[in-house]
């Protein structure tokens, strides 16, 4: 069977593939997290490096203070992604299958639980309950923008 051009649901994207892009996404959250401190600290250095003249120009002159917002803006940063993988996951199963995903989205509150308690495990990693909330208002942020962007396209 062909789709239909103005068919709305064979314009939008699976269950399936929203879900692989999701899996996909924590996979490569939970990699992160098993570089080991050394690596890590040289790549948060890196950006550092190429945003210094940014940092600089809002008076942040602290190497110390610029590593800190890098690796924070970086936790914010990936969980803002998978919370817009999470709205996208979400729609697509209340679309197919007709059944709200409350159940599941909590789980998905405990992927930077998971993601700070492996970094426990890691060489010159830590487990922090700030990078939770970060990774939280990521999450959330990354849904709320998937979602007023949805909403406008509706409109």
């Amino acid at each position: 069977m062909t789709p239909q051009v103005g068919n709305d649901s064979a314009r939008r994207p699976s269950l399936f593939w929203w879900a692989v892009a999701f899996a996909c996404w924590v996979a490569f959250i939970w990699g992160h997290s098993l570089v080991q401190g050394p690596q890590s600290s040289l790549e948060s250095g890196f950006v550092v490096a190429l945003a210094r003249p940014l940092f600089e120009a809002f008076g942040v002159s602290d190497s110390e203070l610029m590593s800190l917002v890098v690796r924070k803006l970086a936790h914010f940063s990936e969980y803002a992604v998978l919370g817009v993988l999470a709205r996208g996951l979400f729609a697509a199963r209340l679309a197919e299958r007709g059944r709200p995903p409350f159940p599941v989205a909590y789980l998905v509150a405990l992927v930077p639980v998971a993601d700070e308690c492996l970094q426990l495990f890691v060489p010159g990693r830590s487990g922090q309950p700030t990078d939770v909330l970060i990774d939280l208002s990521g999450l959330l942020a990354g849904a709320l923008l998937a979602s007023l962007v949805a909403r406008l396209r509706r409109r």
